[in-house]
């Protein structure tokens, strides 16, 4: 993982310049839905307000359930093997319905890319061994980014990088605290990213929510020693209202404000500053590995549900 994030900028980087040269633009957004599983459907729900709701996310299972949803839709399906059950059985179920099914994945000899219409593919590069999901998931979120819109110039991605590495190394988080990760439009789908990498790396409990339901009900079962993180933009300032107000009523929340002008930037900086936190707390606490390659018998569970 850590071996992944040395060379992440620099991969972004290329892989921008190759995914712009193949046109973003295929049709209109509200002509396409985005799905996977894990880190993939944090990059579909990215997609889907970065097109401002126009374009669907969605499970591939329950995409399953209502097949006619992509009647007449071009259709990306991200994984990053490339062999998920679900996206592959997804992608046989609306054979004939989608206008077209694209694989987002880095192996374009996997059994999805050979059932789809066509391949989006994913830099393999720096993925190596098996890891939480570092680059995979910066270059699925480019990827699916860039079928909505013309991806900004990333010049100064290196020092979004910096800013992230200064938030992760500055934040002071409960050692026996649960976490939760807070956020609206684009910085929901990032919660969403946060907290699968505590589950991944951490093996620690970790949910995410939108900011206006927190009040509603989640509240309720959030304790004082929690680790909250809200994650705030330019254009959201009422989670980093609920941040300072949580923090005046004794909770343990933590702020990250985003200020990059353009969301694919501000989206990518998130991931960065969530990947570095996940790997400080693993260097405070001395993990040499992710915690879900340690538990085998989670792992082939996992393995089981999955593939």
């Amino acid at each position: 993982m850590e071996e992944q994030l040395r060379g992440q900028v620099e991969e972004l980087r290329v892989f921008a310049n190759e995914i712009g040269a193949q046109g973003g633009h295929l049709q209109r957004p509200s002509d396409m839905i985005f799905t996977g599983s894990g880190d993939s459907f944090a990059c579909s729900l990215f997609a889907s307000y970065l097109s401002r709701g126009l374009a669907r996310a969605a499970d591939p299972y329950e995409l399953q359930q209502y097949p006619e949803l992509a009647i007449g839709k071009t259709v990306f399906i991200t994984s990053v093997s490339g062999r998920t059950r679900a996206n592959l059985r997804l992608a046989r179920r609306i054979k004939r319905l989608a206008r077209k099914r694209v694989a987002v994945t880095a192996n374009p000899a996997s059994p999805l890319a050979k059932e789809c219409d066509e391949t989006l593919p994913l830099p393999s590069r720096l993925l190596g061994p098996v890891t939480s999901g570092t680059v995979s998931f910066t270059t699925s979120l480019l990827a699916l980014a860039s079928r909505t819109r013309t991806l900004p110039r990333l010049r100064d991605l290196d020092k979004a990088e910096a800013r992230a590495k200064q938030w992760a190394r500055g934040l002071r988080t409960v050692p026996r605290g649960g976490f939760l990760f807070v956020g609206s439009e684009f910085g929901y789908a990032l919660s969403a990213y946060g907290s699968f990498k505590i589950h991944e790396v951490l093996g620690n409990p970790a949910d995410y929510a939108q900011t206006e339901q927190l009040g509603h009900s989640k509240l309720f079962s959030l304790q004082t020693r929690d680790n909250i993180v809200c994650l705030a933009s330019r254009q959201d300032r009422k989670t980093a209202y609920v941040s300072r107000v949580l923090s005046k009523n004794g909770f343990h929340s933590n702020l990250l404000d985003i200020q990059a002008r353009d969301p694919v930037v501000a989206g990518l900086e998130a991931a960065f500053s969530f990947q570095y936190l996940a790997l400080e707390l693993a260097r405070s606490r001395r993990l040499k590995e992710v915690a879900f390659l340690l538990d085998r018998k989670k792992l082939r569970l996992s393995s089981s549900l999955i593939y």
